[in-house]
């Protein structure tokens, strides 16, 4: 029984000598590599490996025979019958000092697919016996005395002995779960990894009939009733295979295998074998929305390039409108539209936040700072049937971030928070240093008394456009962007909620040791715009936006001249005879990026200075270059550039 187990298991089993000379090998070598054993036993097993894998191979296989037991499983390729390379997972198992062994008990998982075995078997057995039948006709006519008899007879029985130690230790060496069914549904066999697996005693294995077994287990199922109907629907069928599910209700996932046991042309039982594959399951689970989230990352960046174009459209449309001597009641109305689209630059910098398109400006922050600064706003913002309570740490919690994202989090946290309560309640927000093992954490904690949420609500929360409101009421981008910044923060988020009884969010945020930065004197005002002279080269696709930038900066006094795209800009570069000095060039157009658009000029006019405008940062050049996200107001424009334009005459002053 156990000789038909160790052939019909997945695996190549092959035993090899401490110098690595292959002993012994199971028929599935020849079946999934269509190697002879004759074409391996006796041979050295790194003959078999793909030269780039054999250094670390002969390596490991040196560590292996050091110390016994299972070893690390490994990857590597073998050679098969047509010299093409298969990878295998290998586990290998010391027991030299076994005397029944002596050797390194090597398992192979072929990594491309199963093979069916039965066939395989079938031969095996019909090799064996002719084998076994022609050794003994040549014994019998080399000698026929009884003594050479009795010793062939010892002999037969030692080498059983050996195979049957031999596949005892390779069935407890695999981390397969395997169990034997007799065809009457017996237990007959099993290893040591199917009573873990299913966590039973072993006297149990060995008392219980098939459905007695099944029946002590079935309470860990998920779907008990389905996993005994395909019991029953292969035993109905002794010759059918299957390979399906198992889910349990504590969140494990075995991968259930069943084939026939044979013996010569007779099926005398069934083997099951299960392997755990939850680990494997989380992995996939994992990559499939790392996957998700980066393609709606660049579709949350594209929108957000997008957006802002049309942001400063407006905005400055609104300013040009504000300068035409409305009535206070049309000045309202375009305040309000103006307030509108800063709004509209809060979501486009979640989107950004999101999109990790946004530029982070990371410095020593005290959390208790922060949240201060936006006590105001979360007042205005939140309902007033809702009280907001504010509970600062008695110590600064200084961390590593950039004071902006953290505000994001923050406001992200109080609009769900608020929400979650329609007729109104308390939102409270507190923060505090908390010790993890050798690591101390910032937490800031904002929990509500609202609605809560039910368990399978809270497993989708952070997903990306995942939401319970209604539509027009959410975009479901509040909790993922602030889970993408606390990562980017290489900090956690902890969610406690229950139907009716709240929300608290924990933020955990590590300590920075980092002193922080000696900001200057925040009383002394900033210089006024200044224009000037200077001639400046503007590059905006956007004809909008190219209009009203060109406009301002004339009105600042410098010379203009534009461009419509980046082929225009480098044209108008070599055909004009003064001197350039500064470009303003947005990032992404057509044809020509902006950045491409510097370069070919620069071939030409190596001292020429720019500045570079987009919608996000993460197509800026190199990170010494000067930016300006849009949107952008237009004094901010006239103090860059003309900061852009003194740094040689301010760097000759300090000579």
């Amino acid at each position: 029984m156990l000789r038909h187990l160790i052939q019909n298991i997945s695996d190549i089993v092959v035993v090899i000598d401490p110098t690595g000379i292959i002993r012994f090998s199971n028929p599935q070598l020849e079946r999934v590599l269509g190697l002879r054993t004759e074409e391996v036993v006796g041979h050295q097993i790194f003959d078999f490996i793909h030269p780039d894998d054999r250094p670390r191979t002969e390596l490991e296989y040196s560590e292996t025979i050091q110390k016994n037991g299972e070893g690390v499983p490994s990857i590597l390729r073998i050679r098969d019958a047509s010299g093409a390379w298969v990878p295998f997972e290998i586990i290998a198992n010391n027991q030299i000092d076994d005397p029944d062994i002596r050797g390194v008990i090597f398992t192979a998982r072929d990594l491309r697919h199963r093979l069916e075995v039965e066939n395989a078997i079938r031969l095996t057995n019909d090799d064996v016996e002719k084998r076994v039948e022609e050794r003994t006709t040549e014994l019998a006519k080399a000698n026929s005395a009884l003594r050479i008899e009795n010793q062939s007879r010892r002999d037969a029985e030692r080498r059983l002995q050996e195979t049957v130690s031999l596949l005892n230790a390779t069935l407890n060496s695999t981390r397969d779960g395997i169990l034997a069914v007799s065809r009457d549904r017996k237990v007959s066999g099993w290893n040591r990894r199917f009573r873990e697996m299913w966590h039973l005693q072993c006297h149990i294995a060995s008392e219980f009939t098939d459905i007695e077994l099944l029946s002590s287990i079935l309470d860990q199922l998920q779907d008990p009733r389905e996993f005994m109907r395909k019991v029953d629907a292969l035993y109905a069928d002794p010759s059918a295979s299957s390979s399906d599910l198992v889910l349990f209700k504590d969140g494990r996932i075995f991968e259930r295998d069943s084939q026939p046991q044979r013996m010569g042309h007779d099926i005398v039982g069934r083997v099951w074998s299960f392997r755990d594959v939850t680990e494997a399951r989380r992995l996939e689970g994992e990559l499939r929305q790392s996957q998700k989230l980066e393609a709606l990352g660049r579709l949350a960046g594209g929108v957000a390039h997008d957006f802002n174009n049309l942001l400063m459209l407006i905005s400055g449309y609104l300013g040009r409108l504000s300068e035409l001597g409305l009535s206070s009641e049309q000045q309202e109305v375009c305040e309000q539209a103006t307030d509108a689209t800063k709004r509209a630059a809060t979501l486009t910098r979640q989107l950004l936040a999101f999109s990790r398109k946004h530029r982070e400006s990371s410095s020593v922050t005290d959390l208790n700072t922060v949240v201060s600064n936006v006590h105001a706003m979360l007042r205005s913002l939140v309902s007033t049937s809702i009280r907001l309570d504010i509970s600062l740490g008695d110590n600064p919690v200084p961390i590593l971030a950039d004071a902006t994202q953290l505000e994001v989090v923050l406001m992200n946290l109080a609009i769900n928070a608020q929400d979650a309560m329609p007729d109104g309640g308390v939102l409270s927000v507190a923060t505090d240093m908390e010790q993890q093992d050798s690591r101390k954490f910032a937490v800031l904690t904002v929990s509500d008394t609202g609605r809560g949420m039910t368990p399978e609500v809270k497993k989708h929360i952070f997903e990306p456009f995942f939401t319970t409101k209604a539509v027009g009421k959410g975009t479901g981008l509040g909790l993922s962007t602030v889970y993408a910044i606390v990562q980017r923060l290489r900090g956690n988020i902890e969610v406690e909620s229950k139907p009716y009884q709240g929300t608290r969010f924990r933020v955990y945020l590590p300590e920075t040791t980092i002193a922080p930065e000696i900001k200057a004197d925040a009383a002394v005002p900033a210089p006024g715009i200044r224009g000037g002279h200077e001639t400046i080269l503007l590059a905006e696709d956007e004809v909008g936006i190219r209009a009203m930038t060109r406009a301002y900066l004339e009105s600042l006094g410098y010379n203009v001249l534009e461009a419509a795209d980046g082929s225009e800009a480098i044209k108008i570069s070599s055909e004009y005879n003064e001197s350039i000095d500064l470009v303003v060039t947005d990032i992404l157009m057509p044809v020509l990026r902006g950045d491409a658009v510097v370069r070919s000029i620069r071939r030409e006019r190596p001292g020429i200075k720019a500045l570079y405008i987009s919608g996000y940062s993460e197509d800026l050049p190199d990170e010494n270059s000067d930016l300006l996200l849009k949107p952008f107001d237009f004094p901010e424009l006239g103090r860059r550039v003309r900061l852009i334009l003194d740094v040689d005459v301010n760097q000759q002053k300090l000579a």
